[in-house]
């Protein structure tokens, strides 16, 4: 996510006119095919504007995804219960909160750009829920959090896929039972 005029009021409300103005053309047009011309034609700024706040139209929807993050890693720090299944509820009465949005970027394909923040994101926040009260290496736990937030964001495409038939604590539930098939003895 671009950091620059961070702070900035005037830059930040040129910023939420843009991110509206994107997401308000992608509900009708194909994403790849929107301008940052168009973009600006129709927030009222200049393509100057644009280029001083984001250096390409990618970083407006990273910065929708970016306060999802916020909002997720707020709820997160406060479980005591850091469980899968949990944590999977939190996810995804998260993403339930914002569902217009990720079922309008999933719809243009765009989720992996999510994915893409989560994983740079993930670490520090596991390092702060987990501290140093964990006995794996540090190769391990990158290994496990990519393995996951994978995991979870397929999952995510699904559960938008099949048009949010299932409430945050349904999901829970699947996801411990996942746990329980991962576990489960061969024969």
């Amino acid at each position: 996510m671009s950091c620059k005029n961070k702070g900035n009021p005037v830059s930040n409300k040129s910023k939420l006119w843009m991110e509206n103005t994107l997401l308000k053309l992608m509900q009708t047009e194909n994403y790849q095919e929107i301008t940052i011309q168009e973009i600006t034609d129709y927030a009222g700024l200049s393509r100057r504007t644009f280029y001083r706040n984001y250096s390409s139209k990618d970083e407006i929807i990273e910065g929708c995804f970016y306060k999802i993050w916020l909002e997720y890693r707020a709820l997160i720090i406060q479980q005591a219960d850091l469980t899968l299944p949990n944590i999977a509820r939190v996810f995804f009465t998260v993403m339930l909160r914002h569902l217009d949005f990720l079922s309008l970027v999933n719809r243009h394909q765009l989720l992996p750009l999510f994915l893409t923040k989560v994983d740079a994101l993930l670490p520090p926040a596991f390092d702060v829920v987990k501290g140093d009260s964990t006995p794996f290496s540090k190769e391990s736990i990158q290994y496990a959090l990519a393995f996951s937030s994978g995991g979870f964001m397929r999952i995510l495409i699904l559960w938008l896929n099949d048009s949010v038939q299932k409430s945050p604590e349904e999901m829970a539930v699947i996801v411990e039972d996942f746990i329980s098939i991962c576990n489960y003895p061969n024969r």
